[in-house]
């Protein structure tokens, strides 16, 4: 009866040293995951300048400029806590005339300004990141039917500059964005 008692006390010791084991790994692999999650964001913090859109010639396997994007500019933010913004414009945006009257113009020229002033793109979004990808859970868009989406992107860093990759293929292409940070 006394070796039966104290197997089970030898099990019920193995057994509760396992639990506390098992806890301490599972503290340490939380903190971990955690502290990870952490120095990525911190990683991401700042404002960034877009430098240029390129795109990937399937051919030779090598990225270049992409014509349609030539001359935009824009900016992303991302404040190292879960938020981030961008605005993109393309070439001549803030040149753009807006002083002219409504009513003075004719249908064609107000169907061009509209399509003009849609090429910027606004929006405003949470972020997350897992591995090497980025998702922007869009809270707000100068385009209403992106509200409440998501975009995914690839991203690395190089030095100062944040390499942002499309899981999508922008109208046709694959495309990626170069973006420096400020200082």
């Amino acid at each position: 009866m006394r070796v039966l008692k104290n197997h089970q006390t030898m099990k019920s010791q193995y057994f509760m040293k396992s639990l506390i084991y098992t806890g301490i790994f599972l503290v340490i692999v939380l903190t971990a995951c955690k502290n990870q999650a952490e120095s990525s964001m911190e990683q991401f913090r700042g404002m960034y300048k877009l430098d240029k859109f390129e795109t990937l010639d399937s051919t030779s396997g090598t990225w270049g400029p992409e014509p349609s994007r030539e001359g935009w500019s824009g900016y992303i933010i991302y404040d190292g806590l879960g938020h981030m913004a961008v605005h993109l414009l393309p070439g001549g945006y803030k040149d753009f005339d807006a002083n002219k009257k409504i009513d003075s113009l004719s249908g064609l020229e107000l169907n061009a300004r509209a399509k003009f002033y849609a090429s910027n793109y606004v929006y405003f979004a949470d972020y997350s990141i897992k591995d090497s990808d980025v998702a922007h859970h869009k809270l707000t868009a100068t385009e209403p039917r992106d509200w409440g989406t998501m975009a995914i992107r690839n991203f690395e860093f190089r030095g100062d500059t944040l390499i942002l990759k499309p899981h999508e293929k922008i109208g046709g292409l694959i495309i990626r964005l170069k973006w420096v940070r400020m200082k």
